[in-house]
């Protein structure tokens, strides 16, 4: 088990970072969400597991993190509280795949403190965050081409290793290499790149002066 110094460094980094990880499934940074009205916080892992954690057991999300024993070379990618398991949980994949996963899918019968196959593991993640309500995502290709889109066009399942839908089309070989709330995004005319009517789309060329 990682040490609690080792824990809270990735926290405090996760923190100044504005709670963003780049790439969930290889980086060293924690992604945290809010787990306020929530009994239960959920620790998704590089491994496709999710660790489950009373929140009566602890008063911060350090010591949810030391709760959980994780596998050898397992490490915690994202941490949020489970609100109730209402909304869905939004993981993005490098081959260009967005899927929507329903939160009933995590909730079990008895009180359990590890489910694997949490997501699908066919293509390395690049995001995961749980949202109450449809949000607009930025996806960027690593030929810098742009889409945006409502996540309304992803049509929710109750099956964790859903391998999703295509949202960015791969183009010469490329792979989807971000995916970032619109919020987070410094684009001057996000319309430009939206996509309100379907997706598997190539996408439009960054605009100079545009981050994502």
């Amino acid at each position: 088990m990682q040490s609690a110094e080792s824990l809270r460094k990735k926290i405090e980094m996760a923190e100044r970072s504005n709670y963003r990880s780049e790439a969930p499934s290889d980086t060293a940074t924690i992604k945290i969400s809010d787990d306020a009205n929530s009994d239960e916080i959920l620790v998704f892992t590089s491994m496709c597991n999710v660790y489950k954690v009373q929140k009566k057991e602890v008063t911060d999300k350090l010591q949810a993190l030391q709760k959980i024993e994780l596998e050898q070379g397992e490490r915690p990618i994202y941490l949020t509280g489970n609100k109730r398991y209402k909304g869905f949980l939004i993981v993005a994949f490098e081959n260009g795949k967005i899927g929507k996963i329903s939160m009933e899918s995590f909730q079990t019968e008895y009180a359990r403190k590890k489910l694997k196959n949490a997501f699908n593991d066919e293509s390395r993640l690049i995001f995961i965050e749980l949202i109450e309500h449809d949000i607009d995502l930025v996806a960027m290709s690593s030929i810098k081409k742009i889409v945006l889109f409502n996540t309304s066009l992803i049509n929710a399942v109750g099956s964790r290793t859903t391998k999703g839908v295509q949202a960015m089309k791969p183009k010469d070989g490329s792979t989807m290499i971000k995916v970032k709330r619109l919020e987070n995004t410094g684009l001057a005319d996000p319309e430009y790149y939206r996509r309100s009517d379907a997706l598997n789309a190539v996408g439009f060329y960054l605009k100079a002066g545009d981050e994502v």
